[in-house]
């Protein structure tokens, strides 16, 4: 780490902004001269210009996230990949230039110099990544929901969230899980140490004819008779 203006810049950082330096100077030198007359990069086509351009707009962006407090745009994917992928494609440009040539036309000094200095702002702007554990981000099930589900949340073919389940209540209405109640005004259902509910055919809680223990009368059931009625 090299400390310039008052700043701390990692080395990788400041190779590529040395090589962005390389190549700006090696841009107007020629590129491909013959016999006395030649061309510069910004003459001599678009992979010879392009690959520049890209390689400086490299430099810029670290320029920018190295001296200022400017936040880039939040766009998925970390920049560092980003400039390493523009980093790259300039050098591939620059060497599709150099593999193709001009007809007629020498290669001349600019245009290999160019190519090492893109070449070297690629390999920085790689090894920042690499330094930093960088990876693309994995593709997976996302809960695109207000409310992120809690981890273990298993998704449907949809990849939203499940609800409900053990212990969980219910969406809409729907009951939850045991002994839990449900949603939107409904009756909770019964489970592990609750009483069940009474139904049709069902004798009450403690059987017929049989004192209830929360102190009240007991019911009439079957063959016997109301509560303060004499039988028949």
């Amino acid at each position: 780490m090299t400390r310039i203006a008052g700043r701390d810049i990692q080395n990788n950082d400041l190779g590529v902004l040395a090589a962005g330096v390389v190549l700006f100077i090696a841009s107007l030198f020629d590129w491909f001269a013959v016999r006395g007359f030649g061309e510069n990069a910004w003459g001599v086509g678009f992979f010879a210009y392009g690959g520049v351009e890209l390689g400086l707009l490299v430099v810029g962006l670290v320029a920018v996230r190295t001296f200022t407090r400017v936040q880039l745009p939040a766009v998925g994917v970390d920049w560092v990949l980003i400039i390493a992928g523009i980093a790259a494609l300039g050098t591939i440009l620059i060497f599709l230039k150099t593999v193709l040539g001009v007809d007629h036309i020498h290669r001349a000094a600019g245009l290999w110099l160019g190519l090492i200095a893109s070449g070297a702002i690629t390999a920085f702007s790689v090894l920042t990544a690499v330094a930093g554990g960088h990876t693309l981000p994995r593709g997976g099930p996302r809960d695109r929901s207000s409310h992120p589900a809690p981890p273990g949340t298993q998704y449907d073919s949809y990849g939203q969230p499940l609800s409900g389940g053990y212990g969980q209540p219910g969406d809409y209405g729907q009951p939850g899980g045991y002994g839990q109640p449900g949603g939107y005004g409904q009756p909770p259902q019964a489970g592990y140490g609750q009483p069940p509910q009474a139904g049709y055919g069902q004798p009450p809680y403690g059987g017929y004819g049989q004192p209830d223990p929360y102190g009240q009368p007991p019911q009439a059931g079957e063959g016997q008779p109301p509560y303060g009625q004499p039988g028949r």
